[in-house]
């Protein structure tokens, strides 16, 4: 008789607002009954699963992030290091060096910078994982992007390993070598 009634006060309303709903949530479940499908239950479970799904893109990194990141790159190096970026096109490039003068530090940074494959080698995995972290850290603090991986993979151009002097698979990995000590 609710709904036959002239003048409806704001509980009326109310009271035919949530019998409506009771009538539709009664007809789903009848509907899950026959079927047996979530989706009769929860209408946005069929939305949700409606589409193709997009893998998200790791470690992407925008042409104007890579403008940010070589700027900072260039502005961060000490004189002899200017020196290190000028010989990057030589095949080889042996540093005699102390300890202390950011070779690590540099070397991180120019595996950005550059955009060829790079394999780091050092003497334990927690000295290699330091290339690693600066390389992360350099991206995050100068380009905003998180970089993610044991191998980070910059997907527009570059594969970024990290391995210690006793892996066996070394050999296979066909890269630019970074090689942290040795005598």
């Amino acid at each position: 008789m609710l709904i036959a009634k002239e003048v409806k006060d704001p509980v009326d309303f109310k009271e035919i607002d949530l019998l409506g709903r009771e009538l539709e949530r009664m007809a789903r479940v009848r509907k899950y009954s026959d079927t047996g499908k979530e989706s009769d239950l929860n209408p946005a479970i069929k939305a949700r699963n409606e589409g193709p799904k997009k893998k998200a893109v790791r470690n992407q990194i925008t042409e104007e992030q890579q403008a940010k990141l070589h700027d900072a790159f260039l502005k961060s190096q000490f004189d002899y290091q200017k020196v290190w970026y000028r010989n990057g096109h030589n095949r080889t490039r042996n540093l005699l060096k102390s300890r202390q003068i950011g070779a690590t530090y540099y070397f991180s940074h120019e595996a950005l910078e550059t955009g060829r494959n790079q394999i780091f080698l050092s003497a334990s995995k927690a000295q290699v994982h330091v290339f690693r972290q600066y390389i992360c850290a350099f991206a995050r603090e100068v380009a905003q992007v998180e970089l993610t991986g044991d191998t980070i993979l910059l997907h527009q151009w570059c594969r970024t390993d990290f391995s210690e002097h006793q892996r066996k698979d070394r050999a296979e990995l066909s890269r630019q070598l970074l090689f942290r000590g040795f005598t």
